[in-house]
């Protein structure tokens, strides 16, 4: 698996939208919170205009071409998602073009897991699941600590904390993101390789009925019968009442029952408070003893 080079202070960061446009008050407080970490914010070109799509923050041919060209640029040492939202999916029949020459860091959530899963599987190269530029970040909902140790290349020091629901013990890999962009990728060229490893599954707004459904499908598809592990974020505003909450848990435990997995729940990633980047291709130990949670096993970029 090819690992990034770790950032250093001035080094450049570029801001890519390939999502939903990107809005103020948050690109400024975006662009104030990368110079804080140390590093150079590098925008896309009119990164404020839009696609004239309501949904698109730039034409899908410009999105893909963005992406491509701080690919290419070799000051350019970390690629950032500005947002989410919607539009990542309709990059990926352009993405058969694309061209790493050498692993950078790639940073997003929400809506850029269509992009995270499919870099991650076709170039063999670890990604990072975590805040976005324009979004979590200037709104202060991402653990610090954990922000500059993944950047900095320390993953062998990253631990993310969370509750057991099920319990084991396993090492592997993590991939996974978005649960609705997911269950939208059944039935496609472009579903994440998923066997043998960690499946991380975490959304924002969705009944619990519609959770239930979404989880129904991936068990009817197999998915749950290929993977080692189940880890689930904190669902925020998905759920009224904590007998809502419980009620969904149960539901996850029903769906997964033949397999036996670990499962551990209410991690924060994704789209929660405090959030905990979480790199795809490195392994990861789940639920080590002594500790309901994930821990890196294996040491960073040197």
């Amino acid at each position: 698996m090819e690992k990034p080079l770790k950032l250093i202070s001035g080094d450049q960061v570029g801001i890519f939208a390939p999502s939903s446009p990107v809005k103020e008050p948050f690109r400024t407080g975006g662009i104030q919170k990368i110079k804080e970490l140390g590093f150079i914010p590098m925008e896309i070109n009119d990164i404020m205009s839009d696609s004239g799509v309501d949904f698109l923050a730039q034409p899908v041919q410009t999105g893909f071409d963005d992406i491509q060209q701080f690919l290419l640029d070799p000051n350019i040492k970390a690629l950032w998602a500005a947002r989410g939202g919607y539009g990542s999916n309709l990059l990926l029949t352009h993405f058969n073009l694309l061209k790493i020459p050498t692993p950078k860091i790639i940073m997003g959530a929400s809506d850029v897991t269509y992009l995270l899963t499919y870099i991650h599987d076709r170039f063999d190269m670890v990604v990072f699941y975590g805040p976005m530029a324009y979004a979590s970040l200037p709104e202060n909902r991402f653990n610090e600590d954990n922000l500059r140790k993944t950047l900095s290349g320390d993953y062998s020091e990253l631990t993310i904390p969370g509750e057991i629901l099920s319990p084991g013990n396993v090492s592997a890999e993590i991939i996974g993101g978005c649960l609705s962009n997911l269950v939208s990728l059944l039935g496609t060229p472009w579903f994440p390789k998923i066997k043998g490893k960690i499946l991380l599954l975490e959304d924002i707004g969705e009944r619990p009925y519609r959770l239930d459904r979404m989880f129904w499908q991936l068990a009817s598809a197999g998915i749950f019968s290929q993977i080692r592990g189940l880890l689930l974020g904190q669902f925020p505003n998905c759920f009224t009442t904590p007998k809502e909450k419980e009620v969904f848990l149960n539901r996850v435990l029903i769906h997964t029952h033949p397999y036996n997995f670990p499962i551990l729940y209410d991690l924060p990633v994704g789209h929660s408070d405090n959030i905990h980047a979480v790199p795809f291709g490195i392994p990861v130990e789940l639920a080590p003893p002594g500790f309901n949670g994930i821990s890196i096993t294996e040491k960073g970029v040197q």
